[in-house]
């Protein structure tokens, strides 16, 4: 039961993110798409869009002063991680001579209540990222985006990590 609700909690926020295609059906455990560099790039294109997805999180949490002040820090660290990863899979996408797409406009954190329980939705962003780079990874093909998304993983392993000591919460 637990291993459901995990699962419904990461696809709830790949699909908030805008992931669609093979790449969503993979992280549903519904398709197992070859490793070809057209599943490559979705692939690639659905992580991006979890760390658009992020970082408007985060800014948005940054601009309205939502992170208590003693993780304002953390917060701007975490952004600007996120925008990292972001141009990274951009350029990774580009080289292949494909369209990155773009953030979507249409995020709606507007009622997103302020302190802890704004860390706990950064929390829910970085599991979803954990766990969608951890199902992902599996199924990349193309040894430079493999490389990049590993790193990238031990940042979200990371900031997931701060956000559960944090709320002081069990890290493993």
């Amino acid at each position: 039961m637990v291993l459901e609700s995990r699962r419904a909690f990461m696809l709830a926020t790949a699909r908030a993110a805008g992931v669609a295609g093979p790449a969503l059906g993979l992280l549903a455990g519904t398709e197992a798409p070859a490793r070809t560099e057209a599943n490559d790039l979705a692939i690639l294109s659905a992580a991006l869009q979890i760390e658009h997805h992020a970082i408007a999180l985060y800014g948005h949490g940054l601009r309205r002063a939502l992170f208590p002040p003693g993780l304002r820090a953390y917060a701007t660290e975490f952004r600007g991680d996120h925008q990292g990863h972001r141009d990274t899979q951009v350029a990774i996408i580009e080289e292949r001579g494909a369209a990155a797409p773009a953030a979507r406009d249409d995020y709606d954190f507007e009622h997103a209540p302020a302190g802890d329980a704004f860390v706990r939705l950064a929390l829910e962003i970085e599991i979803a990222a954990q766990r969608a780079y951890t199902g992902l990874i599996s199924r990349i093909r193309t040894d430079d985006y493999l490389l990049s998304a590993a790193f990238i993983l031990v940042d979200e392993v990371r900031h997931m990590t701060v956000w559960q000591r944090v709320l002081g919460l069990k890290i493993y």
